[in-house]
């Protein structure tokens, strides 16, 4: 009586050293089971189907709408063609188009050599999200044999592009030090999210806290300022002051003088100015600090 056995081969993924079950024994009597010819382990098969799938999402926005307002263009082709883009930019444009300082080709370049090798013939001129649906459509992928050189090349640069959606581009608000213990990265998010995240540690914060938890520290600040100066950081908060309340709030002595800068311009407390501008007390908790901005937002949008 024999007995079959499932006969194994490595992952072909540089480093990688899993086990791929090639063949195995069927539970049913006398039926066959196919063999699997898959050239990369679960681990990477997944990371490389994650890879194509962020490419074919990201792609548009990396190509389109970032290369463009690199070069000064603006939606509809306008703006300023001889704007010189900035280095980060260039950077990404790289990225996407030309070879590194090593020889290896973008991921344009990369993209194209994996298509030939996989016999999908598109010239090197097809839009990059094209290229990546048709070598991700491909049906014997994770079986050929150049897949897994290209997957890892891919993934190198995928790990790099996604750092562009991430960077500060007018997009990502800071929001400051993470206070998680021992952690030195930064608290983050997109303009328009409710939650900011430290990309370092994992910790998250909602960002109505941390705007309350800041308001609070300027309601107890000391910091002296000029009229001009006042008027530029309430500004810079998100309220507007004009310069008669300004002036007003002087001459009843709600703002009283604190004193004069070298050139003898008057001082006042930036807080006592914040106090009025916003209408909290100085002993004012982040809960009612939240519950304040949270109106104030309701009647901006009835407005």
């Amino acid at each position: 009586m024999s007995f079959s056995t499932e006969t194994t081969r490595l992952c072909r993924y540089h480093g990688c050293w899993r086990d791929i079950v090639t063949d195995a024994p069927s539970p049913l009597i006398g039926h066959g089971v196919e063999p699997n010819l898959n050239l990369l382990c679960d681990k990477h098969a997944s990371q490389l189907t994650g890879d194509l799938r962020w490419l074919d999402r990201s792609l548009p926005d990396l190509c389109e709408y970032r290369i463009n307002r690199a070069y000064g263009h603006k939606n509809g082709g306008g703006g300023q063609s001889g704007t010189a883009p900035a280095p980060l930019r260039e950077a990404l444009h790289d990225l996407l188009y030309a070879d590194d300082d090593h020889g290896y080709p973008g991921l344009q370049g990369t993209l194209y050599e994996w298509m030939r090798s996989l016999k999908i013939n598109l010239p090197e001129s097809t839009p990059l999200s094209d290229m990546v649906r048709r070598i991700a459509d491909h049906p014997k992928l994770v079986e050929h044999s150049s897949t897994p050189v290209y997957a890892e090349l891919v993934h190198s640069l995928t790990r790099k592009l996604r750092r562009f959606l991430t960077d500060d581009d007018g997009e990502t608000v800071l929001y400051g030090p993470c206070p998680a213990d021992k952690c030195l990265g930064q608290l983050s998010c997109y303009a328009d999210a409710e939650t900011a995240k430290c990309p370092k540690c994992g910790f998250s914060m909602p960002v109505a806290l941390i705007r309350a938890e800041r308001v609070k520290r300027l309601l107890q600040s000391e910091a002296v300022r000029t009229r001009g100066e006042l008027l530029d950081i309430i500004k810079a908060c998100g309220m507007r002051v004009n310069r008669s309340t300004l002036r007003s709030w002087i001459h009843r002595g709600q703002l009283p003088q604190q004193g004069e800068d070298a050139y003898s311009n008057p001082l006042y407390r930036f807080s006592d100015f914040y106090r009025l501008a916003s209408g909290l007390s100085e002993d004012a908790d982040v809960w009612e600090i939240m519950q304040v901005s949270q109106n104030q937002s309701k009647e901006g949008d009835n407005k």
